[in-house]
């Protein structure tokens, strides 16, 4: 061979042993990045594990507040039926228009 084609040969070898250390390097960095990832996966997924009990509690927790919700209204109701029978019926009426314009 001559030594042209022997001087291109080896800089074709050396452009490929650098594009191989290239795209080790890269492949090393996106490896280190999912196992980054997979590390913050596994600290949200700890977390979900130990919310779980408190979010299952949380449609029971809606149904006794809409419970609540109810006696409050069931309340509101005999409390103004028991003011409208004392007072006469306006007085009584407008009484229990305010009590239910407050956060009834």
């Amino acid at each position: 061979m001559t030594t042209v084609t022997e001087s291109d040969i080896k800089e074709l070898k050396d452009l490929i042993i650098a594009f191989r250390e290239d795209t080790n390097n890269r492949f090393t960095a996106i490896d280190n990045k999912f196992t980054s990832i997979d590390n913050r996966l596994t600290v949200i997924e700890t977390r979900l594990d130990e919310w779980r009990t408190s979010i299952a509690k949380i449609p029971d927790l809606a149904e006794k507040v809409g419970e609540l919700k109810n006696w409050r209204q069931i309340g509101l109701f005999f409390v103004t039926a028991f003011i409208s029978s004392i007072f006469s019926g306006t007085i009584g009426g407008v009484i229990g228009w305010l009590l239910r314009s407050g956060k009834a």
